[in-house]
């Protein structure tokens, strides 16, 4: 199991859903194992573990903060209330934490479905790697 196989579900994710335009494979201590080019958040990963385990009313993303919609041990949804998107976390079965960005036009209820399948086919594969 690879990094290669993390790519291969984050690219079926996004070609099946095109309002999911960045992602990121998160340890649960806040560790980025692949994230896409065109996002960093490397700094932000250990502030979204925490807040999603706390249950804060807002997270932030690269500079923009985002109102957290709903929150389970499965799940963190979240929206921009100004228009600039939605963040969808979903745990990886104990291994990690899959974190993507939809775009303003995308469905949260729809892509989280989507989000959450692509985490779940990531399960065996972080857990070979050791996560």
């Amino acid at each position: 199991m690879s990094v290669e196989q993390i790519i291969a579900v984050i690219n079926e994710l996004i070609s099946a859903n095109e309002n999911i335009t960045a992602v990121a494979v998160l340890t649960n201590d806040g560790r980025v194992i692949y994230q896409t080019e065109n996002w960093d958040v490397r700094g932000d990963a250990p502030n979204l573990i925490s807040a999603w385990r706390e249950k804060a009313p807002a997270i932030s993303v690269q500079g923009i903060k985002y109102s957290v919609l709903q929150t389970t041990e499965e799940r963190l949804v979240a929206t921009n209330v100004s228009g600039l998107g939605h963040i969808i976390m979903a745990t990886i079965r104990y291994h990690g934490l899959l974190l993507t960005y939809v775009s303003p036009q995308g469905d949260t209820g729809g892509s989280y479905v989507d989000v959450s399948r692509a985490a779940m086919r990531l399960a065996p594969i972080l857990q070979a790697m050791g996560y």
